[in-house]
């Protein structure tokens, strides 16, 4: 597995992360809003990207494909925070473009190879925002 260096990483996410974790952290914006996105991408320049499916689930194919279309963001990676597996859903997520997508359920397990295989994808301090925010 390739990992990520994700020195800029923009989240697209409902405010369920902690306020205090997000401050003090100088390589993560979160933003919540979608007509956000593409002014935080050329504010940044993101070297990855981490959407929450369930939370953008209506503008997600719109989204990567204007992100996928667009030469400027070609080298942004592409991650998608999902609470289930759903073969169909997964699959047209990766012909948009999607790098990965990782699983609620993956980071609630106590299986020490789905958090490293997850860590594998992700910097640690991203991995670790994910799973204080997935509780």
């Amino acid at each position: 597995m390739i990992h990520i260096r994700s020195e800029r990483v923009l989240l697209v996410a409902p405010n369920i992360f902690s306020v205090q974790l997000l401050a003090s952290n100088k390589q993560i914006k979160h933003i919540t809003s979608v007509d956000r996105v593409f002014p935080s991408i050329y504010e940044i320049a993101p070297n990855l990207i981490v959407f929450d499916y369930d939370y953008l689930n209506k503008d997600m194919e719109k989204i990567l494909r204007r992100i996928r279309t667009n030469t400027y963001y070609n080298k942004i990676k592409i991650c998608c925070f999902k609470s289930s597996p759903n073969r169909k859903i997964d699959d047209f997520l990766k012909m948009l473009g999607v790098n990965h997508v990782i699983y609620k359920e993956e980071l609630h397990t106590a299986n020490k190879s789905a958090i490293n295989h997850v860590r594998s994808i992700l910097d640690s301090k991203v991995t670790d925002l994910l799973v204080s925010a997935s509780f």
